[in-house]
């Protein structure tokens, strides 16, 4: 890697794309990544969600279809409970706010010689301090274009009237003819008997 996945990197790509600088659908309420990459994080050491709003969340996206329905698809956390070393499909956006990069994954060092080792290569390299492989053996830098729930939300907010048509506007054709056959049936009953 050889950009450094942060405010400027991000907002250049935003701009490139033609996108909010930030995700639009960073919310608990609105994507399920982000719900779920933040509720991992309060297992991680960080502040958690209150108890009572994590099960109504949970409950609720776990009936979405955009809940993960595979352990590959879902975000998560590697190693031992209070330490762990690998972050897996999270949100940029949250491990932007709690980590500095915009990146779906993360990868602690091993140990101490791995660290070390690497930090050796890097000067060598001349690599800037920002980079994220001075703390990390590996980080999965991603723009919120590039995430799969982002392109199923922006598709469906795109076209909302599709989603809040009323049932009977699909049919309305059919509607109309079958009252104008029903109305012309009793008018020809009543007047030809």
């Amino acid at each position: 890697m050889t950009d450094i996945p942060n405010r400027e990197w991000y907002a250049n790509l935003s701009q490139e794309r033609g996108v909010a600088f930030r995700c639009p659908f960073a919310t608990v309420q609105s994507c399920p990544r982000y719900y779920q990459s933040l509720s991992l994080l309060g297992k991680a050491g960080s502040t958690k969600i209150p108890e009572a709003e994590d099960e109504r969340l949970l409950k609720n996206w776990k009936s979405s279809d955009l809940w993960p329905r595979t352990d590959e698809q879902a975000t998560s956390l590697f190693g031992t409970p209070d330490n762990p070393s690998i972050y897996c499909n999270f949100c940029p956006e949250v491990t932007f706010e709690r980590f500095g990069y915009f990146a779906s994954g993360l990868t602690k060092y091993g140990d101490e010689i791995d660290s070390d080792f690497a930090h050796q290569r890097l000067e060598k390299d001349g690599t800037p301090p920002g980079h994220p492989l001075w703390s990390w053996s590996s980080c999965t830098a991603q723009h919120f274009t590039a995430c799969s729930i982002y392109s199923v939300l922006s598709h469906r907010s795109a076209s909302p009237q599709a989603k809040a048509e009323p049932w009977w506007r699909k049919y309305l054709a059919e509607i109309v003819v079958a009252v104008v056959i029903a109305i012309v049936g009793i008018i020809a009953k009543v007047f030809f008997g």
